[in-house]
């Protein structure tokens, strides 16, 4: 719990600044970090409804991803580090594997099946975890 409260505290503060697209992108990321944390209890509860509005939700946003990182933008307080734009094919490929792994999750939600779901969490949230170690700044 505390270290909720203080990640939640650190991107308040990250966020201190922001304007225009990278502001919009940064609540964009707020908010799908929310949805997923939603959707994970959703899940465990076995509330395959919430879970797919959830899942549609994140689906919605790695579509509409890519529209939030114009060229140069990626000033401070931005975290987009600069492979965003020299590799970005990378990045496209980084944003489907999101959106193909969140699509599984729409999928195992409507199949009301949990284990696939929870397969699914995993993997959309290795994917998290891989774009930001290679497309966000350390």
């Amino acid at each position: 719990m505390v270290a909720s409260i203080l990640f939640g505290a650190g991107l308040v503060f990250a966020h201190q600044g922001a304007t225009g697209v990278v502001k919009t992108r940064m609540d964009g990321f707020k908010q799908s970090q929310q949805d997923f944390k939603a959707l994970i209890k959703a899940a465990h509860n076995n509330d395959y409804d919430t879970a797919l509005t959830l899942s549609i939700a994140l689906e919605e946003w790695g579509l509409a991803m890519p529209d939030y990182f114009p060229e140069g933008s990626h000033q401070l307080p931005s975290e987009a580090a600069d492979t965003i734009w020299s590799d970005a094919e990378g990045f496209k490929v980084a944003i489907d594997n999101y959106v193909r792994s969140v699509r599984a999750i729409n999928a195992a939600a409507l199949a009301k099946d949990k284990s696939a779901i929870m397969a699914a969490i995993k993997k959309t949230s290795d994917s998290c975890s891989s774009c930001h170690n290679a497309f966000r700044v350390k």
